[in-house]
């Protein structure tokens, strides 16, 4: 029921808004009924009863054409004024006050100015005409309605702004989740694929020649898979909940490399035991780091030595991984994205992230997380007792 009463609201028939064409309706009937009972008597009906017909009838374009009822009640005002008595009745009054806010406040900036000083001097001049003392009374009541209505103007304006704001915003919150789902489904699966279609590659290759060298491959292919489910859950519990906790951090980096060692690609580690305490982001995005590495290793250069160095710098941790030259040129070009998205997650996390070919022939990426900014202490510390 409120559904349809909704609906019927917000109709425009003959493109006028149904609020509209039910407002000048009403006060048409009471303008003509009273003009035709003659209540109150201010000239003959050839003259009052056009005038009640043109400013009530043109309230029905108040939205579409706001200035049409301000200027039709200033000519329908001087018109009656100067052949009969200005409309003084109420219902011609409130016809008035509803034109002069509507121009003030449906129009732009200098619309509203000309509808409205055009209807109050249009009041003004029929004020003189009928040798009236209110002018003051005129000028301050249809003032104050015209910036009653150029405040409502504003207001909507401000309104309309901070929807179409929450808006981009909700559009850029949703932009940035895609984002940041792509890259943790790059970075999780990314590399355990490439893991697994080397040693798949392996086992093959054993299964032609010495079926019992395929067993080793088979099973890093079992655990790659096992581990990649479980991380995949870890990461799906992450997007769930906001906190990032369970993410994968610089602990975790150990089991990262002796995967890499069971797959078969040599890497040399020298990594630090005393390392800062990181933010999560900062932590997530270096274990990253290593890990889209040694995956770009493995499926562009092949199996050749890589060395990871994990190591603190002035506060924070900073990350290098090198290769040595390529045994095999990769099947897959790539894409950039892998990348891309350690930028990202970098320039998130307020480090900085450095890659590019050495002079060896190799590939080296670095990257540097800043210290974890100091916390506010709530006040002195309190001896304990």
């Amino acid at each position: 029921m409120a559904g349809s009463q909704a609906v019927w609201w917000h109709a425009r028939p003959g493109g006028f808004p149904v609020p509209d064409v039910a407002l000048a309706a009403l006060l048409f009937v009471i303008g003509v009924a009273s003009t035709a009972a003659g209540q109150p008597n201010e000239g003959p009906l050839s003259v009052t009863l056009p005038t009640a017909v043109v400013i009530t009838a043109s309230l029905c374009w108040r939205r579409k054409i706001p200035l049409l009822p301000a200027v039709a009640g200033a000519a329908a005002n001087l018109f009656q004024g100067w052949l009969a008595e200005t409309p003084g009745s109420l219902w011609s009054l409130v016809v008035f006050a509803v034109a002069m806010y509507s121009v003030a406040a449906w129009s732009s900036e200098g619309a509203a100015a000309v509808g409205g000083a055009v209807l109050l001097a249009a009041l003004l001049g029929g004020e003189w005409l009928r040798r009236g003392p209110d002018y003051l009374f005129i000028v301050l009541v249809f003032g104050g309605i015209w910036l009653l209505g150029r405040a409502s103007r504003l207001w909507r304006s401000r309104l309309t702004f901070q929807q179409l704001h929450e808006r981009d915003a909700s559009r850029l919150a949703v932009a940035n989740e895609r984002l940041r789902i792509a890259r943790e489904l790059h970075d999780v699966l990314g590399h355990s694929m490439s893991v697994i279609a080397v040693q798949a590659d392996a086992a093959g290759a054993a299964l032609e020649s010495r079926a019992e060298l395929a067993r080793e491959p088979l099973r890093v292919i079992h655990s790659t898979a096992r581990g990649s489910l479980a991380e995949i859950r870890t990461m799906l519990d992450m997007l769930r909940g906001d906190d990032g906790e369970g993410a994968p951090g610089l602990r975790q980096l150990q089991a990262l490399l002796d995967s890499n060692a069971l797959a078969g690609l040599p890497v040399t580690q020298r990594i630090s035991t005393g390392l800062p305490a990181l933010d999560p982001a900062a932590d997530l995005a270096l274990y990253r780091v290593v890990q889209e590495s040694l995956t770009n290793v493995m499926k562009h250069a092949g199996l050749v030595p890589a060395s990871v160095s994990v190591q603190p710098s002035d506060g924070g941790v900073e990350v290098e991984v090198h290769n040595g030259p390529a045994i095999a040129a990769g099947e897959d070009p790539g894409t950039g994205y892998g990348l891309q998205g350690l930028r990202e997650r970098m320039q998130l996390a307020g480090g900085i992230l450095e890659a590019g070919p050495t002079d060896d022939g190799g590939w080296r990426v670095f990257a540097r997380v800043p210290a974890p900014r100091p916390t506010q202490s709530a006040g002195p510390a309190t001896a304990a007792i």
